[in-house]
Protein backbone atom coordinates (compact mmCIF):
# COMPACT_ATOMS: atom_id res chain seq x y z
CA UNK A 1 0.00 0.00 0.00
CA UNK A 2 2.51 2.41 0.23
CA UNK A 3 4.22 1.48 -3.08
CA UNK A 4 0.77 2.33 -4.20
CA UNK A 5 0.81 6.03 -2.33
CA UNK A 6 4.23 6.95 -3.34
CA UNK A 7 3.22 5.99 -6.64
CA UNK A 8 0.74 8.25 -7.07
CA UNK A 9 2.41 11.01 -5.15
CA UNK A 10 5.00 10.64 -7.64
CA UNK A 11 3.20 10.89 -10.57
CA UNK A 12 1.53 13.85 -9.76
CA UNK A 13 4.13 15.49 -8.78
CA UNK A 14 6.04 14.83 -12.30
CA UNK A 15 2.85 16.38 -13.83
CA UNK A 16 2.99 19.76 -11.49
CA UNK A 17 6.62 20.41 -11.67
CA UNK A 18 6.57 19.95 -15.84
CA UNK A 19 5.13 23.36 -15.98
CA UNK A 20 8.47 24.57 -14.71
CA UNK A 21 10.48 22.38 -17.58
CA UNK A 22 7.77 23.89 -20.32
CA UNK A 23 9.31 27.23 -19.42
CA UNK A 24 12.42 26.24 -21.28
CA UNK A 25 11.55 23.89 -23.31
CA UNK A 26 7.77 24.60 -24.79
CA UNK A 27 7.63 24.54 -28.45
CA UNK A 28 7.21 28.00 -30.69
CA UNK A 29 3.05 28.02 -31.12
CA UNK A 30 2.66 27.54 -34.94
CA UNK A 31 2.96 30.78 -36.87
CA UNK A 32 -0.82 31.64 -38.87
CA UNK A 33 -0.06 31.21 -42.61
CA UNK A 34 -2.00 34.74 -43.24
CA UNK A 35 0.47 37.32 -43.82
CA UNK A 36 0.22 41.25 -44.59
CA UNK A 37 0.06 42.34 -48.07
CA UNK A 38 3.22 44.09 -49.32
CA UNK A 39 0.63 47.01 -50.95
CA UNK A 40 0.46 49.11 -47.84
CA UNK A 41 2.10 51.88 -46.23
CA UNK A 42 4.90 51.47 -43.90
CA UNK A 43 2.83 52.20 -41.06
CA UNK A 44 -0.49 50.25 -42.61
CA UNK A 45 2.27 47.18 -42.28
CA UNK A 46 3.25 47.29 -39.13
CA UNK A 47 -0.86 48.13 -37.97
CA UNK A 48 -1.65 44.73 -40.02
CA UNK A 49 1.19 42.62 -38.23
CA UNK A 50 0.37 44.00 -34.70
CA UNK A 51 -2.87 42.97 -35.30
CA UNK A 52 -2.15 39.69 -36.16
CA UNK A 53 0.00 39.35 -33.62
CA UNK A 54 -2.58 40.66 -30.75
CA UNK A 55 -5.29 38.54 -31.92
CA UNK A 56 -2.59 35.58 -30.93
CA UNK A 57 -2.02 36.95 -27.77
CA UNK A 58 -5.15 37.63 -26.66
CA UNK A 59 -6.71 33.80 -27.75
CA UNK A 60 -4.42 32.30 -25.02
CA UNK A 61 -6.02 34.71 -22.09
CA UNK A 62 -9.63 33.88 -23.74
CA UNK A 63 -9.32 30.43 -23.45
CA UNK A 64 -7.81 30.59 -19.89
CA UNK A 65 -11.02 32.45 -19.28
CA UNK A 66 -12.99 29.57 -20.53
CA UNK A 67 -10.85 26.77 -19.11
CA UNK A 68 -9.66 27.37 -15.74
CA UNK A 69 -8.39 24.57 -13.81
CA UNK A 70 -10.54 21.79 -11.70
CA UNK A 71 -13.35 21.57 -14.34
CA UNK A 72 -15.32 20.80 -10.66
CA UNK A 73 -13.93 23.37 -8.76
CA UNK A 74 -13.38 22.44 -5.06
CA UNK A 75 -13.00 18.57 -5.28
CA UNK A 76 -10.94 15.78 -7.38
CA UNK A 77 -13.73 13.18 -6.59
CA UNK A 78 -16.37 11.89 -8.71
CA UNK A 79 -19.74 12.73 -7.05
CA UNK A 80 -21.48 9.11 -6.35
CA UNK A 81 -24.15 6.73 -8.15
CA UNK A 82 -26.13 7.43 -10.65
CA UNK A 83 -28.62 9.93 -9.54
CA UNK A 84 -25.90 12.01 -7.49
CA UNK A 85 -24.57 15.58 -8.61
CA UNK A 86 -23.06 18.67 -7.73
CA UNK A 87 -24.14 21.94 -9.31
CA UNK A 88 -21.95 24.79 -8.61
CA UNK A 89 -21.34 28.12 -9.84
CA UNK A 90 -18.25 30.36 -9.86
CA UNK A 91 -16.21 33.32 -11.53
CA UNK A 92 -12.69 33.01 -12.63
CA UNK A 93 -10.75 36.36 -13.07
CA UNK A 94 -7.64 37.30 -14.92
CA UNK A 95 -5.83 40.34 -15.05
CA UNK A 96 -5.27 41.58 -18.78
CA UNK A 97 -3.46 44.13 -20.37
CA UNK A 98 -5.30 44.68 -23.73
CA UNK A 99 -2.97 46.74 -26.64
CA UNK A 100 -4.27 50.27 -27.99
CA UNK A 101 -6.28 49.46 -30.79
CA UNK A 102 -6.08 53.34 -32.13
CA UNK A 103 -2.39 52.29 -32.52
CA UNK A 104 -1.18 54.00 -35.81
CA UNK A 105 2.10 52.60 -36.38
CA UNK A 106 4.98 55.40 -35.88
CA UNK A 107 6.00 54.15 -32.52
CA UNK A 108 8.50 50.88 -32.38
CA UNK A 109 6.00 49.96 -29.47
CA UNK A 110 2.07 49.14 -29.63
CA UNK A 111 1.17 51.21 -25.84
CA UNK A 112 -1.38 49.81 -23.66
CA UNK A 113 -4.78 50.83 -24.32
CA UNK A 114 -6.08 49.14 -20.91
CA UNK A 115 -5.36 47.07 -17.65
CA UNK A 116 -8.18 45.24 -16.18
CA UNK A 117 -9.31 42.76 -14.40
CA UNK A 118 -12.11 40.08 -16.72
CA UNK A 119 -14.44 37.94 -15.12
CA UNK A 120 -16.04 34.81 -16.43
CA UNK A 121 -19.17 33.01 -14.85
CA UNK A 122 -19.95 29.60 -15.00
CA UNK A 123 -22.38 27.35 -14.12
CA UNK A 124 -21.32 23.75 -13.57
CA UNK A 125 -23.15 20.41 -12.85
CA UNK A 126 -21.72 16.86 -12.85
CA UNK A 127 -23.59 14.16 -12.60
CA UNK A 128 -22.79 10.28 -11.65
CA UNK A 129 -22.97 8.11 -14.24
CA UNK A 130 -22.05 4.84 -12.65
CA UNK A 131 -19.85 4.02 -9.10
CA UNK A 132 -18.15 0.51 -8.29
CA UNK A 133 -16.46 -1.10 -5.41
CA UNK A 134 -13.05 -2.50 -6.32
CA UNK A 135 -10.81 -3.61 -3.87
CA UNK A 136 -8.21 -0.53 -3.98
CA UNK A 137 -11.53 1.98 -3.77
CA UNK A 138 -14.50 2.98 -4.70
CA UNK A 139 -14.41 4.08 -9.12
CA UNK A 140 -17.13 6.57 -10.18
CA UNK A 141 -17.62 8.37 -13.74
CA UNK A 142 -19.17 11.44 -14.15
CA UNK A 143 -20.96 14.04 -17.29
CA UNK A 144 -19.97 16.73 -16.60
CA UNK A 145 -21.92 20.22 -17.91
CA UNK A 146 -20.64 23.67 -18.39
CA UNK A 147 -22.12 26.95 -18.89
CA UNK A 148 -20.02 30.10 -19.49
CA UNK A 149 -22.55 33.02 -19.04
CA UNK A 150 -21.56 36.72 -20.55
CA UNK A 151 -23.82 39.14 -19.31
CA UNK A 152 -25.56 42.05 -21.78
CA UNK A 153 -23.88 45.02 -21.51
CA UNK A 154 -21.58 44.67 -18.54
CA UNK A 155 -18.03 44.85 -20.38
CA UNK A 156 -16.73 47.77 -23.26
CA UNK A 157 -13.76 45.50 -24.04
CA UNK A 158 -15.59 42.84 -25.95
CA UNK A 159 -19.61 41.90 -26.92
CA UNK A 160 -20.67 38.96 -28.57
CA UNK A 161 -21.51 38.98 -32.18
CA UNK A 162 -25.02 39.12 -33.30
CA UNK A 163 -26.56 35.91 -33.77
CA UNK A 164 -24.88 34.45 -30.04
CA UNK A 165 -26.85 31.83 -27.89
CA UNK A 166 -28.91 34.07 -25.53
CA UNK A 167 -30.77 33.04 -22.19
CA UNK A 168 -32.64 35.44 -20.67
CA UNK A 169 -30.60 37.99 -22.53
CA UNK A 170 -27.62 36.58 -21.28
CA UNK A 171 -25.33 34.91 -24.06
CA UNK A 172 -24.07 31.42 -23.04
CA UNK A 173 -21.45 29.13 -24.34
CA UNK A 174 -22.65 25.74 -23.38
CA UNK A 175 -19.70 22.88 -22.68
CA UNK A 176 -19.49 18.93 -21.66
CA UNK A 177 -16.96 16.29 -20.93
CA UNK A 178 -16.40 13.37 -18.54
CA UNK A 179 -14.68 12.54 -15.11
CA UNK A 180 -13.23 9.01 -13.77
CA UNK A 181 -12.08 9.13 -9.98
CA UNK A 182 -11.23 6.78 -7.77
CA UNK A 183 -10.93 6.95 -4.03
CA UNK A 184 -10.32 5.17 -0.31
CA UNK A 185 -10.26 5.92 2.79
CA UNK A 186 -6.83 5.62 3.47
CA UNK A 187 -5.24 6.94 0.03
CA UNK A 188 -5.34 10.26 -1.90
CA UNK A 189 -8.54 10.56 -4.60
CA UNK A 190 -7.56 10.58 -7.88
CA UNK A 191 -9.05 11.83 -10.74
CA UNK A 192 -9.04 12.02 -14.78
CA UNK A 193 -11.61 14.54 -16.55
CA UNK A 194 -11.46 15.17 -20.25
CA UNK A 195 -13.58 18.23 -21.35
CA UNK A 196 -14.46 20.26 -24.81
CA UNK A 197 -14.94 24.01 -23.94
CA UNK A 198 -15.91 26.84 -26.37
CA UNK A 199 -16.68 30.78 -26.12
CA UNK A 200 -19.26 32.67 -28.02
CA UNK A 201 -17.52 34.64 -31.33
CA UNK A 202 -17.01 38.30 -29.59
CA UNK A 203 -15.98 41.41 -31.58
CA UNK A 204 -13.39 44.29 -29.61
CA UNK A 205 -12.00 47.53 -31.43
CA UNK A 206 -12.89 49.00 -35.20
CA UNK A 207 -11.72 50.94 -38.15
CA UNK A 208 -13.05 53.99 -37.55
CA UNK A 209 -13.42 56.63 -34.62
CA UNK A 210 -9.76 56.89 -34.43
CA UNK A 211 -9.51 53.22 -34.20
CA UNK A 212 -7.25 51.23 -36.50
CA UNK A 213 -7.76 47.44 -35.36
CA UNK A 214 -10.58 45.47 -35.03
CA UNK A 215 -11.08 41.95 -33.74
CA UNK A 216 -13.71 38.92 -33.96
CA UNK A 217 -12.88 35.73 -32.59
CA UNK A 218 -14.04 32.61 -30.58
CA UNK A 219 -11.37 30.11 -28.72
CA UNK A 220 -12.61 26.07 -27.85
CA UNK A 221 -10.26 23.97 -26.54
CA UNK A 222 -10.11 19.90 -25.51
CA UNK A 223 -9.11 20.01 -21.84
CA UNK A 224 -7.07 17.03 -20.42
CA UNK A 225 -7.07 17.54 -16.21
CA UNK A 226 -5.65 15.25 -13.47
CA UNK A 227 -6.78 16.10 -9.86
CA UNK A 228 -5.33 14.76 -6.30
CA UNK A 229 -7.22 15.54 -3.29
CA UNK A 230 -8.50 14.71 -0.04
CA UNK A 231 -11.48 15.48 2.09
CA UNK A 232 -10.88 15.84 5.90
CA UNK A 233 -14.23 16.29 8.19
CA UNK A 234 -15.07 20.14 6.74
CA UNK A 235 -12.03 20.54 5.08
CA UNK A 236 -11.06 19.39 1.01
CA UNK A 237 -8.17 19.85 -0.92
CA UNK A 238 -7.87 19.33 -4.75
CA UNK A 239 -4.10 19.81 -6.67
CA UNK A 240 -3.60 19.12 -10.14
CA UNK A 241 -2.24 19.82 -13.51
CA UNK A 242 -3.08 19.70 -17.02
CA UNK A 243 -3.38 20.52 -20.76
CA UNK A 244 -5.73 23.07 -23.11
CA UNK A 245 -5.64 21.96 -26.64
CA UNK A 246 -6.39 25.22 -28.11
CA UNK A 247 -8.04 26.05 -31.43
CA UNK A 248 -10.42 28.62 -32.91
CA UNK A 249 -11.04 31.11 -35.55
CA UNK A 250 -10.97 34.59 -36.21
CA UNK A 251 -10.90 37.88 -38.51
CA UNK A 252 -9.06 40.91 -38.21
CA UNK A 253 -9.55 44.06 -39.82
CA UNK A 254 -7.11 47.18 -39.97
CA UNK A 255 -6.85 50.35 -41.30
CA UNK A 256 -3.94 52.03 -42.98
CA UNK A 257 -2.78 54.68 -41.38
CA UNK A 258 -0.62 56.15 -43.91
CA UNK A 259 -3.07 56.25 -46.79
CA UNK A 260 -6.67 56.01 -44.58
CA UNK A 261 -8.09 52.95 -46.32
CA UNK A 262 -9.42 49.88 -44.73
CA UNK A 263 -7.42 47.04 -46.19
CA UNK A 264 -8.88 43.23 -46.68
CA UNK A 265 -10.05 41.35 -43.81
CA UNK A 266 -7.23 38.61 -42.91
CA UNK A 267 -9.08 35.22 -41.15
CA UNK A 268 -5.69 33.61 -39.18
CA UNK A 269 -6.31 30.48 -37.84
CA UNK A 270 -5.79 30.13 -34.23
CA UNK A 271 -4.12 26.89 -32.56
CA UNK A 272 -1.40 25.83 -29.68
CA UNK A 273 -1.08 24.06 -26.27
CA UNK A 274 -1.04 25.51 -22.46
CA UNK A 275 -0.20 23.60 -19.36
CA UNK A 276 -2.29 24.79 -16.48
CA UNK A 277 -1.91 23.85 -12.86
CA UNK A 278 -4.38 24.72 -10.00
CA UNK A 279 -5.18 24.21 -6.08
CA UNK A 280 -8.63 24.06 -4.41
CA UNK A 281 -9.34 24.55 -0.96
CA UNK A 282 -12.88 24.16 0.15
CA UNK A 283 -14.81 24.58 2.98
CA UNK A 284 -18.30 22.39 3.78
CA UNK A 285 -20.85 23.70 5.38
CA UNK A 286 -23.66 21.08 5.34
CA UNK A 287 -24.53 19.93 1.21
CA UNK A 288 -22.98 23.25 0.80
CA UNK A 289 -19.11 23.64 -0.34
CA UNK A 290 -17.47 27.19 -0.40
CA UNK A 291 -14.24 27.06 -2.81
CA UNK A 292 -11.26 29.27 -3.57
CA UNK A 293 -8.78 28.59 -6.79
CA UNK A 294 -5.47 29.64 -7.66
CA UNK A 295 -4.07 28.63 -10.40
CA UNK A 296 -1.06 29.26 -13.65
CA UNK A 297 -1.23 28.64 -16.98
CA UNK A 298 2.36 28.13 -18.06
CA UNK A 299 3.21 30.69 -21.65
CA UNK A 300 4.65 29.57 -24.99
CA UNK A 301 7.42 31.33 -27.35
CA UNK A 302 4.86 32.88 -29.86
CA UNK A 303 7.30 34.21 -31.50
CA UNK A 304 5.73 37.25 -32.38
CA UNK A 305 7.45 39.73 -34.03
CA UNK A 306 5.08 43.18 -32.67
CA UNK A 307 6.29 44.79 -28.98
CA UNK A 308 3.21 45.31 -26.97
CA UNK A 309 4.11 47.47 -23.74
CA UNK A 310 3.88 45.72 -20.50
CA UNK A 311 3.34 42.55 -22.16
CA UNK A 312 5.78 39.76 -21.87
CA UNK A 313 3.87 37.60 -24.83
CA UNK A 314 6.05 34.56 -23.89
CA UNK A 315 5.37 35.19 -19.74
CA UNK A 316 2.55 32.92 -17.96
CA UNK A 317 -0.92 33.99 -16.13
CA UNK A 318 -2.14 33.73 -12.98
CA UNK A 319 -5.27 32.98 -12.48
CA UNK A 320 -8.42 33.20 -9.41
CA UNK A 321 -12.02 31.28 -8.96
CA UNK A 322 -14.06 31.35 -6.29
CA UNK A 323 -17.46 29.48 -5.94
CA UNK A 324 -20.23 27.68 -4.30
CA UNK A 325 -20.83 24.11 -4.77
CA UNK A 326 -24.15 22.62 -3.81
CA UNK A 327 -23.94 18.47 -3.26
CA UNK A 328 -26.41 15.90 -3.24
Amino acid sequence: MRRLISSRALFVLVLLASPVEAQTTTPVDSVPPVVCPDSLSATGFKVCTAGLDGIRMLHPLAALLMNGGNPRIGSARAVGKFGHFALGVRATKVTAVVPDLAWDGVSDTVPVGRKLALYAPHVDIAMGLMQMVMPMGTVGVDFMLSALVIPRNRTTIFTPVPGSREVGGTTVSLDWGIRAGMESATLPTVSLSVMKRSTPTVQMGGTTNGNTTAYTFNASAIDVRLFMGKRMKWFEFAIGAGADLLSGTAEVAFRDPGTDKVGDVLSPKLSGMRIVTALDLGFHLGPLQLVGEGGYQVGSNMALTTRFAENNTNAGKFFGSVGVVLSR
